[in-house]
């Protein structure tokens, strides 16, 4: 069994993601804004919440290797570095109108 290296583009656990100085913005499926530290995005709690506690959405897309082969738990380092990514993404590719949804009243720009 491999496992594919592709991650998903599933929107369905954020709606929304950006990036402001040192903190990551997440909004979530309930429409709350989280500003989360590097150190908060290894968390495994936290990772779990985002995605809406569906630990076999996460076993599934981003499972924890031991030997080359998949055990029956996610890795919380590649579930962080996904959103990091899309975080990133999310700042350079998308329109005004989707930093207005990160950059509400309260937060800095």
């Amino acid at each position: 069994m491999t496992v594919s290296q592709s991650q998903p583009r599933d929107t369905r656990f954020v709606r929304s993601v950006g990036v402001q100085v040192r903190r990551y913005l997440v909004v979530d499926l309930n429409g709350q804004t989280r500003s989360l530290t590097e150190h908060q995005m290894q968390q495994r709690r936290i990772l779990l919440s985002l995605y809406d506690y569906d630990e076999k959405y996460l076993i599934k897309y981003y499972p924890k290797l031991e030997n080359g082969h998949p055990v029956k738990d996610w890795d919380e380092t590649a579930v962080a570095d996904a959103l990091k990514r899309m975080a990133l993404t999310a700042c350079y590719h998308h329109r005004v109108e989707a930093h207005l949804t990160l950059r509400r009243k309260g937060l800095r720009a």
